[in-house]
């Protein structure tokens, strides 16, 4: 008796669940399902019985899910035992993929069982777990397959002890009792409260309100219309330009202040530097527009500012001399010739002279006041090499030419250049150079190695030659 009040509670528990999810859950199913048992309790005696079952699901969490069922099924073994078994469970499905047309799952819970065939019997635990797929057949319904196990701690599933069976269990184990099953059946969705809401609510009734006396309305306030913005004299992005300038001149976009985005203002590329405001590196040397102007104070329209042979990129980033000095060692031979020939531009001590005979170089460093040809003292080092290579090699002689920049006439310069030259021949003489080792020549403002622009491609152009007669 007390078996069965245990049995009918279970019952009304489950009852209790499945209604009140009913009620109270938008996420709420039904389903029912047809299939087959076997039994793992008695070996190959086992037959195949026939096994109902019901269920309310309640969506808990998206793609979790919980199953209140009961069921019904005959478990028998040939010449060994006969069971009218009724079912009650809790499980927890989990479907990953309940979105889709064909969603698998799987699941666990438990129970119990109480078999009606033998009015001693015992409740008894399940735990069934297994797995099974959804096929959507339409909104609202859906095939369901599954299959599982279901385990019991206890040897009476069967209503008899383990030693007067068969057979053992497959996976219970010894002692303990179980069964396989095997449905087919149909699960319907969006019932409950869900549906309830969706559905679509009576308008109230109103009554017919009293209309009131009509007003003429306002007359309307006359609109002025909006000025046309005069693109000459708009200047959106603020970089000086005007947005007219902009676009049907420079190309520039006229809400952005530096449209190449190398840290130079449109307006600074176009009116001050004259770079170009659509190419962060205008001279293409691989320094941007930015960097050579504010950080180098190189000329960003002259990929080798200081004409050494070098590019500004490559003395600053790789062979790290002064891109506005081409002898950045002061040895005499500039940064361009000594990279050339292996040599280190920031070692003045291996700068040393091609002496084959033809060979010309500009001996870098010599330094003169505008419009004179006194020798500035900066310039010692530099002479003092030239003079210990000649003394080196006393069978050399050298014609020494003078250049100069544009600033002055042509035959200011010309003079100019030719005193320089002499002062230079001057200078290694008294200190112990045959005379009749060195000519001079001048060439002026005639021969200019670079630009005369800028004041430092004129610098580069006042400069000494060496020729090895």
């Amino acid at each position: 008796m007390m078996k069965k009040i245990q049995l009918l509670m279970l019952i009304m528990i489950l009852g209790s669940v499945a209604l009140n999810a009913l009620e109270m859950s938008p996420g709420v199913s039904l389903g029912a399902e047809l299939g087959i048992s076997r039994g793992d309790n008695a070996g190959s005696n086992e037959r195949i019985g026939p096994l109902v079952r019901g269920h309310v699901q309640l969506e808990i969490f998206p793609y979790l899910y919980m199953r209140n069922g009961l069921g019904y099924t005959i478990l028998s073994a040939r010449d060994d035992y006969s069971t009218s078994t009724f079912l009650g469970d809790v499980r927890l499905v989990l479907s990953p993929w309940e979105e889709k047309k064909v969603a698998p799952f799987i699941y666990a819970g438990a129970g119990a069982s109480y078999d009606f065939k033998h009015k001693d019997a015992d409740v008894i635990p399940l735990f069934p777990f297994g797995i099974g797929t959804k096929i959507k057949v339409k909104e609202g319904m859906a095939l369901e397959i599954s299959a599982g196990y279901n385990y019991s701690n206890s040897d009476m599933l069967d209503n008899t002890p383990h030693d007067q069976e068969a057979g053992n269990s497959l996976i219970a184990g010894e002692g303990k009792d179980g069964f396989f099953n095997l449905s087919l059946g149909l699960h319907f969705s969006d019932t409950g409260k869900k549906a309830k809401e969706e559905a679509p609510k009576a308008p109230p009734v109103m009554e017919k309100p009293v209309e009131p006396t009509k007003t003429p309305p306002p007359p309307k306030p006359e609109v002025t219309p909006r000025p046309t913005p005069d693109l000459k004299t708009m200047d959106s992005d603020g970089d000086g330009l005007s947005d007219y300038d902009e676009i049907h001149i420079y190309g520039t976009d006229p809400y952005k202040a530096d449209t190449d985005g190398d840290g130079l203002s449109d307006y600074a590329e176009v009116m001050k530097y004259k770079t170009d405001p659509l190419n962060p590196d205008t001279d293409g040397d691989g320094l941007t527009d930015y960097d050579e102007v504010m950080k180098y104070k190189t000329d960003p329209l002259n990929p080798d500012t200081d004409g050494d042979g070098l590019s500004d990129y490559d003395e600053v980033m790789v062979h790290k001399t002064d891109p506005l000095d081409p002898d950045t060692d002061k040895g005499g031979m500039n940064d361009g010739e000594e990279v050339a020939q292996g040599k280190d531009p920031l070692d003045p001590s291996d700068d040393f002279f091609d002496i084959t005979t033809g060979a010309s170089f500009d001996l870098e460093g010599i330094m003169f006041d505008t419009a004179k040809y006194e020798i500035l003292p900066v310039s010692v080092p530099v002479l003092e090499h030239a003079l210990k290579v000649l003394k080196e090699h006393p069978e050399v002689k050298v014609l020494i030419v003078g250049h100069t920049d544009s600033v002055g006439g042509v035959q200011d310069n010309l003079i100019l250049s030719r005193n320089r030259a002499n002062a230079v021949k001057n200078w290694l003489v008294d200190r112990g150079i045959a005379t009749d080792r060195i000519r001079t020549d001048g060439k002026g403002k005639a021969e200019p190695k670079t630009t005369n622009e800028t004041v430092e491609g004129r610098a580069i152009n006042r400069r000494i030659e060496f020729i090895i007669e």
